[in-house]
């Protein structure tokens, strides 16, 4: 691939990853070095602010949890404050895996911009790659556009609860967004606007960070699905036109080159997020079990702010486990393409050299949880 191609396909990748790159943004990370030394403070300013701010926003909720086992150890009252406080654990985690790896990130982005179909393609291929983008598209949106409005739901109940008391005639005030702990009396005038006004951006700080890392890892997995079925369009197409053996087999060279190179990158790939992954396969699993807790044995039945944070958490988990089940099972697939090719018009070495290949692709390419378990559908389905 060219120079030129190549860059066409670098705008592609990030065309299809532009909703993770913006919220990477808002939190001051980026895979492209900043071009002007302001710039560069201008980042790091936000990067230190953002990871400031949720840091003491789960410091202030695990000393409120700590204080309310000392002061009243019983379980209705513990138990509710661990979900917020899971989820911002879990962002503190995805934030500095993120900042630490950026580097890692943005090499397999440019690594996957020399695989990544280029013009001239086939119909079926042009086809499967239309469809796996567009796909892509509406999932991210309505990704974002769910965790965006759930927390501006948290963000805005406390004033939506003081106009609605207030239109009812009872004692109504406004309270805040979290239940936290603060170093002084947060129920001055003053300090109450500014905590409000600080849990808002904490909130929409820790959404920023689950969004940017789950856009990314699904935009990836989705490109490499996208790959893997090209190449099973390929292989399905094998010796159905009149070629030469030499052809024949040099176009059976070219599936094996490209399938390894998707095994080399799904590898690389697995090992960046295996740490995230295992954070957020346990921590989710954690908030699930005590959200779960609070709805039935606790929450009443008309409310719904922790009925919204779990449906929020099942998505979040439930969209990890899509996309690496779609690699699992895409991949597969490739051995049953490879089988029903026109492999028996081909030359004896032709046939041996399709043999390894479907060999090699009997082997599960998953994604783990630090080796702990596979993500996939089935492991969702045991979580929830």
């Amino acid at each position: 691939m060219d120079q030129t191609a190549r860059e066409t396909a670098k705008r592609e990748i990030d065309e299809s990853l532009k909703l993770s790159i913006f919220c990477m943004k808002r939190i001051g990370l980026t895979f492209d070095k900043p071009k002007t030394t302001s710039s560069y403070l201008k980042q790091q300013i936000i990067f230190v602010l953002s990871a400031l701010c949720i840091c003491y926003h789960v410091f202030s909720e695990l000393v409120h949890i700590c204080l309310t086992v000392s002061n009243s150890p019983r379980v209705e009252d513990v138990v509710p404050l661990f979900h917020t406080f899971g989820y911002g654990a879990l962002s503190i985690a995805k934030v500095f895996v993120l900042w630490y790896k950026k580097n890692v990130f943005g090499q397999l982005l440019e690594e996957l911009s020399g695989i990544w179909p280029m013009p001239p393609l086939n119909e079926d291929a042009q086809a499967i790659k239309d469809k796996s983008l567009a796909a892509l598209r509406i999932g991210h949106q309505w990704y974002f556009a769910i965790n965006i409005l759930g927390v501006w739901f948290f963000n805005l109940t406390p004033i939506l609860l003081y106009f609605y008391r207030s239109w009812q005639g009872q004692d109504a005030h406004i309270g805040f967004v979290w239940v936290s702990w603060y170093p002084f009396d947060k129920h001055q005038p003053v300090a109450h606007v500014a905590v409000y006004i600080f849990e808002i951006i904490a909130g929409q700080t820790c959404v920023w960070i689950m969004v940017s890392t789950d856009l990314l890892f699904s935009g990836m997995a989705s490109h490499i699905g996208l790959l893997l079925r090209i190449l099973q369009r390929r292989l399905e197409s094998l010796a159905l036109t009149e070629k030469t053996d030499d052809e024949h087999y040099q176009d059976l060279v070219q599936c094996i080159k490209l399938h390894q190179r998707l095994i080399s990158y799904c590898n690389d790939l697995e090992e960046a997020f295996s740490l995230v992954n295992l954070i957020n396969y346990v921590l989710s699993s954690i908030n699930i079990c005590c959200v779960l807790f609070v709805i039935v044995l606790l929450e009443p039945l008309m409310a719904i702010s922790n009925k919204l944070f779990l449906m929020s958490a099942l998505i979040q988990i439930g969209t990890l486990c899509w996309y690496a089940d779609d690699i699992f099972h895409a991949n597969a697939d490739v051995a049953l393409a490879a089988y029903k090719s026109g492999w028996y018009r081909t030359s004896p070495r032709c046939r041996r050299t399709l043999l390894f290949l479907i060999r090699r692709s009997q082997k599960p390419i998953a994604f783990t949880a630090m080796n702990f378990t596979i993500i996939s559908l089935v492991t969702y389905s045991a979580e929830i």
